[in-house]
């Protein structure tokens, strides 16, 4: 046993990409100094003036960038919660709109992990209307524009286990079976990208809702219904849907899904698209059932 978590520590020591006191990472092969719009996020590091432990510390400092010079948080693998899931306070706005995890306001801020895995850097909550919560609870809400998010995983594990394979000691069980509304996150603002990001939950999803213009490349989604952006251009992404009718509305320009496969994992017979009428465009995209769909 004793080799077993010696052998887990190397490998984790092997993704950790800065050492305490170093005033530089290694991203994707190039070296990255870190400084007034460069941070690192790393739960096992010592914190300095530009390195956190803990993400509401890193946003506190963060600020606004441009698209030339944009706000970046680097994020070492880990699981960072959002929201402590420990807390037995229930969640609720007194003014009773939606119940917020976090707020986040910065324009050309850009979430960035460092593994190549999505599964390796979690940003998590555990929530749910009746579940924690007192409405449908939404770990994020980004105001700003311009923002990038890659290379990570954000999950509402009210109604699904967090399994984390680099650590299994950070597993952690579904709040309860019973599905219900546990959101991810509402943007605010204009030119939002994501690439190779995990948006994970079940009723309710909202990756990353109400952006005016949304690019997803290479993301993974789980939902059941109500769930997906309902004016975003999907690229290259897979679905697993859980319920027949992912999207609860269109937006008059409507979604477009280029080289998409869905994966239908629920068991009844019909897979819709969306409640409302309204324009889909699906272009060299593949379903896939356990059984026929009629």
């Amino acid at each position: 046993m004793r080799h077993k978590y010696l052998l887990l520590s190397v490998a984790l020591l092997a993704l950790c990409p800065v050492l305490a006191g170093a005033q530089s990472i290694n991203y994707k092969g190039e070296t990255v100094e870190l400084g007034p719009k460069t941070f690192l996020l790393d739960s096992k590091a010592q914190e300095s003036e530009y390195v956190f432990n803990d993400f509401h510390k890193a946003i506190e400092k963060a600020h606004d960038g441009t698209a030339a010079e944009p706000m970046r948080i680097y994020i070492a693998p880990g699981v960072y919660w959002i929201d402590d899931p420990d807390d037995p306070e229930v969640r609720r706005n007194p003014d009773g709109s939606t119940p917020i995890g976090m707020t986040v306001r910065c324009n050309a801020l850009q979430l960035l992990g460092l593994s190549d895995d999505p599964r390796d850097v979690v940003l998590g909550s555990a929530r749910g209307q009746t579940q924690g919560s007192i409405g449908n609870f939404t770990m994020f809400e980004f105001f700003g524009d311009d923002l990038v998010f890659k290379d990570l995983t954000m999950g509402n594990y009210c109604n699904i286990d967090l399994e984390y394979p680099l650590d299994p000691s950070l597993n952690r069980p579904k709040r309860r079976s019973a599905i219900t509304q546990a959101q991810l996150a509402f943007c605010h603002g204009d030119r939002v990208y994501a690439e190779n990001v995990r948006f994970v939950s079940r009723l309710n999803l909202c990756p990353l809702e109400g952006a005016r213009r949304i690019l997803f490349v290479g993301c993974h989604f789980e939902c059941t219904d109500d769930s997906l952006n309902k004016n975003g251009v999907y690229l290259g992404c897979d679905f697993d849907f859980w319920g027949r009718q992912p999207f609860g509305s269109v937006s008059p320009w409507g979604s477009v899904f280029l080289d998409c496969r869905f994966n239908v994992c629920h068991e009844e017979d019909v897979q819709a698209i969306s409640k409302s009428v309204g324009r889909h465009s699906l272009v060299d995209c593949a379903f896939y059932a356990g059984r026929p769909l009629y």
